[in-house]
C-alpha cells in the first residue's frame, strides 16, 4: 500500500503541438492541436517546444499535453487527453473553461466535448494547472470513422483571476490496486473552515517515475463536514481510463478545493 500526493498514468501515439494566439483584454484563447495516428498505443511525445503565449496581464505556457484513445473490454473506442498550463506570468490566472474539439488530420470536426474539468480553479505565477475530459473518459460516436486520424484541439479560455478558492487539506492519502484491474484511491479531507461544507469535489493526480502526469481523475466527498471535521473520499478508476495500471504509477497528488465561479 502507497501513500503520496498525487499521480498519473497516460500513453498515445505520435503527438505534436501548435500554438495560436487570440486577443482580448483579461483573457485569452488559444488553439493548441495534439495528433495521435490512428494506431494508438505507443509512448506519446511532444514533437514541438511549448512556447508561452500573452495577452494582457497573462502569461502562461503549454508545458505539456497528453491524448490516447483505445477499445475498452466491452468494444467502444473512448478517448482521454489533457492540457497542462503553467503560468508564467506575475499575477494569478483563473482556469475558466475549455472545449476538446476532435478533428481529422484534414481539420475536420469529428466529435465536440465541452464537459472538460479543471484543477485547479486558480493558479498562482509558477504553478501549473490542467484540462482534462469529463470523470474518467469520454467515447467516440459509433458512427465516427478514424481512419483519417484524429487531433485533439483544445480552445483554452483562461482569465486573470480577481479572487481565489480555498483549498481545504487533504491527509491520509492511499493508492492500491481494486478488484477489478482499477486503481482505488482512497483519503481524508478536512474542513477548517467556521461553516459546514457540503460534498466538496476531489481532483486526484496521477504521475509516473519521470514526475509526468498520466491521468487525472476526480471524485467527491459523498458528505458534508461540519467546521473543524474531516470528511472522507473513496475513488476508482473503473469507469476512467482502462490503460491506467498500478504498476505505472509513482506518486498521487490529491486537490480538493472550494467552487469557484468568476465572471
Amino acid at each position: 500500500m502507497k501513500k503520496s500526493k498525487v499521480i498519473a498514468v497516460l500513453v498515445a501515439a505520435s503527438v505534436f503541438m501548435a500554438f495560436a494566439m487570440g486577443s482580448g483584454s483579461s483573457s485569452s484563447s488559444t488553439h493548441d492541436s495534439v495528433t495521435v495516428e490512428a494506431n494508438g498505443g505507443s509512448e506519446t511525445t511532444v514533437t514541438a517546444e511549448a512556447k508561452s503565449e500573452t495577452t494582457a496581464d497573462i502569461e502562461y505556457e503549454i508545458s505539456d499535453t497528453n491524448f490516447e484513445y483505445y477499445q475498452n473490454s466491452i468494444g467502444v473506442t473512448e478517448y482521454y487527453g489533457y492540457v497542462e498550463i503553467t503560468n508564467t506570468g506575475s499575477c494569478d490566472i483563473y482556469m475558466k473553461d475549455c472545449v476538446f474539439d476532435l478533428e481529422d488530420n484534414n481539420g475536420h470536426l469529428l466529435q465536440s466535448d465541452n464537459f472538460i474539468s479543471h484543477c485547479p480553479e486558480v493558479i498562482a505565477p509558477g504553478e501549473k494547472g490542467y484540462f482534462f475530459n469529463g470523470i474518467g473518459s469520454s467515447s467516440f460516436d459509433e458512427s465516427i470513422s478514424l481512419d483519417n486520424g484524429v487531433k485533439l484541439v483544445p480552445q483554452i479560455n483562461l482569465k486573470k483571476a480577481t479572487g481565489k478558492p480555498h483549498a481545504f487539506p487533504v491527509s491520509d492519502v492511499d493508492y492500491r490496486a481494486g478488484d477489478y484491474g482499477d486503481v482505488k484511491v482512497t483519503g481524508r479531507v478536512e474542513n477548517d473552515t467556521d461553516k459546514e461544507q457540503g460534498y466538496l469535489s476531489v481532483y486526484i493526480i496521477f504521475r509516473d517515475a519521470n514526475d509526468k502526469v498520466i491521468a487525472i481523475d476526480t471524485t467527491t466527498v459523498m458528505s458534508e463536514i461540519g467546521a473543524g471535521m474531516k470528511g472522507s473520499f473513496d475513488s476508482s478508476t473503473m469507469f476512467g481510463n482502462e490503460n491506467l495500471k498500478l504498476e505505472n504509477i509513482k506518486d498521487v497528488e490529491v486537490i480538493c478545493e472550494e467552487t469557484y465561479m468568476q465572471f
